[in-house]
């Protein structure tokens, strides 16, 4: 839309785009779904079927049986990425016309913001004259898009950009300043993010089977406790909304902040905690807790050493702390096992596994101070591993 010789338009056309297409035919709603979610189908779909070729190596490379459903997943997602691209194809002349028109309204929009910004700006250095020329094309434009009149909007975008050029081609902001300006914008907003709101973690160990899974990745919620400080300890708000008993964390382990641990608080400041049998009593009471023998208590455990994945056999009990109902596990044939009273400090919990006989946690490292608390646990949003390898079900679950 830049007249010749001059920077391509800000929001992505050119001096050699070709204009908006319209023999007549108005684009049916097929095309404008396929304009609109082509892209982002076709990247999850390659994105869902490299995850499944991937599991698919591991079990060809550990010598495992590969399941069925795996084969029908790679296909599935393959197919659906062939399908969508023969209709691109197939539909190629309404397609275009769907995403030229979709562009020349981001560009009108973005032009008209600047043609009355720089108006705004730089009118008495403009003149009256140059100043109502350019409002007047803005008007036009504006006029054009919401009319939907795409060749008046094709010509107008033509008009202002030429206007803006000849006139205020030094206050300009150059395409390169523009992308420049967008990622540094994206990047702050993810780093805010992530620092702040929300960040992913991975599981990587079994010691809160069967909550989290080995390969399950979750999202934490990093603001409910307060707001930490980037790079430091620092917490502001702790006060507003204290740690729970039966909330799964993520924390800092205290003996080496490095190293990031996730557990169930069991007990917190001031409660006294202690193990009688395989029993949790807080302050004298036992937690409330009942044999689930619904169903045969058994999972796939990875061995860090060895690098392999085990099938175990265990005893499963439903606990029951405040409003949190949870499932906790112990080795089949294994001995009950106790842990001296503990008294919690303040602003400290006291953490467990929920794999009772394969946790590293509180009862023998001690407790974790509020200020090592990077946040709760949310939601599973991916998992893979034994014995599904694409773990489709436990996707977007819960975690209590």
């Amino acid at each position: 839309m830049a007249a010749q010789g001059k920077k391509p338009s800000a929001a992505g056309g050119s001096e050699g785009a070709r204009p908006v297409a319209d023999d007549g035919a108005e684009p049916g709603f097929v095309a404008h779904a396929v304009a609109e979610y082509f892209s982002t189908v076709v990247f999850l779909g390659l994105g869902a079927a490299a995850l499944v070729g991937y599991a698919i190596y591991q079990k060809i490379h550990a010598d495992l049986e590969v399941p069925t459903q795996l084969y029908l997943y790679l296909g599935g997602a393959l197919g659906l990425c062939g399908a969508l691209g023969a209709l691109r194809l197939a539909l190629g002349s309404a397609v275009y016309k769907v995403q030229s028109r979709a562009n020349a309204v981001k560009e009108s929009r973005f032009l008209v913001k600047e043609a009355r910004r720089a108006v705004s700006s730089h009118g008495q250095r403009l003149g009256p004259e140059v100043a109502a020329a350019i409002g007047a094309a803005a008007d036009r434009l504006e006029e054009a898009r919401k009319g939907g009149d795409w060749a008046g909007t094709e010509a107008a975008l033509k008009q202002l950009d030429q206007l803006l050029d000849q006139h205020l081609a030094t206050h300009r902001k150059s395409t390169t300043r523009e992308y420049v300006e967008s990622i540094v914008i994206a990047v702050l907003i993810a780093l805010f993010l992530r620092s702040f709101v929300v960040e992913a973690f991975k599981i990587p160990s079994g010691s809160m089977i069967p909550t989290l899974q080995v390969g399950d990745h979750i999202f934490v919620n990093k603001f409910i406790y307060g707001i930490r400080l980037p790079w430091s300890n620092v917490k502001f708000g702790m006060e507003l909304r204290k740690p729970q008993r039966g909330e799964v964390i993520v924390f800092k382990f205290p003996r080496d902040e490095e190293k990031d641990f996730i557990k169930r608080i069991v007990a917190i400041e001031g409660d006294t905690v202690e193990v009688r049998d395989n029993v949790v009593y807080i302050n004298g009471e036992p937690v409330p807790h009942t044999h689930d023998t619904s169903a045969r208590c058994e999972y796939e455990d990875f061995d860090e050493v060895s690098g392999r994945w085990e099938h175990r056999r265990c005893e499963a009990y439903q606990e029951q702390l405040g409003a949190h109902s949870y499932t906790t596990i112990f080795d089949r044939g294994g001995v009950p096992r106790s842990w001296p009273k503990v008294t919690v400090p303040p602003e400290s919990v006291f953490v467990m596994g929920d794999n009772r006989d394969n946790s590293h946690d509180s009862r023998f490292w001690g407790t974790v101070p509020w200020k090592l608390i990077k946040g709760k646990a949310m939601v599973i949003w991916f998992s893979s591993g034994e014995p599904e390898a694409l773990r489709l079900k436990r996707i977007g679950q819960l975690i209590h």
